[in-house]
């Protein structure tokens, strides 16, 4: 029995130190990053190169600002991304809530009509979205930017795997107590699947602040132009001054991480039960 013992124990001290070595591993590139965005030009090319800067600067910072107009990149960012996820997360919570809830003829073909939209790829209805875009009057708008983001299969599909195990019972107490059916998805359910919501906006905050080829097929006006559009275009014309893509890059990293470690209780909890069956 003590033998088992200490081999359970070697193996969860052996897999603590491999998730060690592996986080330390995964986080050396980041570590490089920022070691180097604070770091002047001419130190970035010496030979051989140096972890801790010999001569910190911020300059580089400011030289993103100077070279393009990145305060403007970085508000069309939190615009449309907060934007897209807002709307998304309500969109695919009350979607899923009638899928999962309310039967009606027909519901499980079409939510297994919207399921299959997942194995069509974007690069497939890519150019008749342009051109719908294109004839409504959409592009270089933020309505091409965000319109076509306020509905995410995925978080459909997802919400309403999370809105099946609330139980039928509580949503009957409601009804009986004369709870409409909107007082019951905002006071009952969402809160039930708090996690989930977490997990959805992260993803979704992800997946607009990250996107590129919709607004590179789209928008050609700075005044419209997004982060990752502004630093693809910035590192075209400047892809020899590495102090400034590199300083560039760590500020569109940033409210990405930021976001992830405020919410990353719940978006852990969210991923752990993603996997719960009906």
């Amino acid at each position: 029995m003590f033998k088992k013992i200490k081999e359970l124990d070697f193996i969860k001290i052996l897999g603590f130190i491999l998730l060690v070595l592996g986080g330390i591993f995964m986080f050396l590139p980041f570590f490089w990053m920022v070691l180097s965005s604070i770091k002047p030009a001419r130190e970035l090319l010496r030979m051989p190169p140096t972890w801790i800067p010999n001569e910190f600067t911020l300059q580089n910072f400011v030289g993103v600002f100077e070279a393009m107009p990145f305060g403007r990149y970085f508000f069309n960012s939190v615009f449309v991304s907060t934007i897209n996820t807002i709307v998304g997360v309500f969109s695919s919570a009350l979607t899923g809530y009638i899928f999962a809830k309310y039967q009606f003829k027909g519901s499980n073909i079409l939510f297994l009509f919207i399921l299959g939209a997942l194995m069509i790829p974007f690069q497939v209805i890519m150019i008749p979205l342009y051109n719908i875009a294109v004839s409504w009057g959409w592009n270089n708008s933020y309505l091409v930017l965000t319109i076509p983001y306020f509905f995410n299969i995925f978080g459909i599909f997802l919400m309403r795997q999370f809105m099946l195990t609330v139980p039928d019972d509580l949503i009957d107490a409601a009804t009986i107590d004369g709870c409409s059916h909107f007082g019951i998805f905002f006071r009952i359910v969402l809160p039930i699947v708090k996690p989930a919501i977490a997990a959805l906006t992260i993803f979704l905050f992800m997946a607009s602040w990250n996107s590129y080829l919709w607004p590179l097929i789209t928008i050609d006006s700075p005044q419209f132009t997004t982060l990752p559009l502004g630093l693809g275009k910035f590192s075209f014309y400047r892809a020899t001054q590495y102090d400034l893509l590199i300083a560039a890059s760590l500020m569109v990293l940033l409210p990405i991480i930021i976001v992830f470690i405020i919410a990353q209780k719940q978006f852990i909890r969210g991923i752990a039960l993603s996997g719960m069956k009906e």
